[in-house]
């Protein structure tokens, strides 16, 4: 289970705050429980000052195999419970409803139920995803963030908002509330109301790697291909089918590394790739990890070579986020900017 992290307590609960309804509020709660490992007790108020006090845990991922444990936990507590999370997977959520636990995430998603107050929250995160919202951006959660960080990493500064926005796809007042986010945090500089200037693309690439892992990214399937990886990329470049690999394999190609165990890759249809290039269902074994993407932007700014694409630099660098290759990989880029950076 991931430790918990104090500054993801405090995004959580500033955005716990704004999914409020009007009348209802935060404060800090002096309960103590030796016996529950919680990150904070807090209270919630509706309008007419009654409160429930509930524990709330932060995690900043959260994966079903850590549910058995977080269950068990807060089991020890006699009050109602919500966890926070930087993202909170559509199976984990199903999961967390099972075990009656209230849930939030920074990318927009919620669901929690205080009877004794009457507070209702209930969001599918879509808000968050598309970018309508005008709250601030609190995390590089969500399609719209991941865009946007995506272009700041790939594209070289100077340049002006629009631009940015251009690049990514998304809209300006989007893309001013994510800078608006890296500018506080420190991770890039900005003219007063004028061009971007410098940008910690490796600091931007560490933060989204943590908040939208390469699992937050669409659904995946794990596939053997009988023989091997070279013959299903043989296949694969030379069948006109879209794709665009990512991870390792991405980062072999781009730094002439010796070739990995296993290939990623992003495809809009799991099942014809199945179909198409012979591979067959393995949990254990597998060489061929195939997702299908929630957002279509992982295909922007690829490349091409032999007739396989690769996805760009910084979504193939996110994506090694949970591989112990990530900082050899940020070092191998940092070094070689001038061949990848646009």
């Amino acid at each position: 289970m991931a430790i918990p992290s104090d500054s993801l307590l405090r995004e959580g609960l500033a955005a716990l705050g704004e999914l409020l309804p009007d009348g209802y509020s935060l404060a800090k709660s002096s309960v103590r429980n030796r016996e529950v490992p919680a990150d904070a007790w807090i209270l919630v108020r509706n309008q007419a000052k009654q409160s429930v006090t509930c524990l709330v845990l932060a995690r900043r991922r959260v994966e079903t195999r850590d549910l058995g444990a977080i269950a068990t936990s807060v089991a020890r507590a006699p009050n109602p419970a919500l966890l926070v999370s930087a993202y909170l997977a559509p199976v984990v959520k199903e999961k967390l409803r099972g075990f009656g636990i209230g849930f939030w995430d920074l990318a927009g998603g919620a669901r929690i139920l205080l009877k004794d107050i009457g507070l209702r929250i209930e969001r599918d995160g879509a808000a968050g995803v598309s970018g309508n919202s005008e709250h601030a951006v609190r995390s590089l959660c969500g399609e719209m963030s991941g865009r946007v960080a995506r272009a700041l990493v790939d594209v070289r500064p100077p340049y002006a908002l629009g631009v940015l926005a251009e690049h990514a796809r998304v809209p300006p007042s989007y893309a001013s509330r994510v800078v608006a986010f890296l500018g506080d945090a420190g991770l890039l500089q900005r003219q007063p109301r004028g061009k971007i200037e410098q940008v910690a693309w490796q600091e931007i690439l560490r933060r989204w790697s943590l908040d939208a892992p390469l699992r937050a990214r669409g659904e995946s399937s794990r596939f053997t291909s009988a023989r091997g990886i070279p013959d299903f990329l043989a296949r694969l470049g030379a069948s006109g089918f879209l794709h665009a690999l990512t991870g390792e394999i991405a980062f072999a190609t781009m730094a002439s590394a010796p070739p990995p165990g296993t290939a990623v890759a992003y495809v809009d249809d799991v099942q014809a790739a199945v179909d198409q290039f012979a591979l067959h269902p393995a949990e254990e074994g597998a060489n061929i990890i195939l997702v299908k993407p929630v957002d279509r932007s992982v295909f922007l700014r690829s490349t091409e070579a032999a007739g396989l694409r690769f996805v760009s630099p910084s979504l193939m660098g996110a994506d090694l986020g949970d591989s112990p290759q990530f900082e050899s990989v940020l070092a191998w880029m940092a070094e070689n900017e001038p061949v990848w950076r646009r």
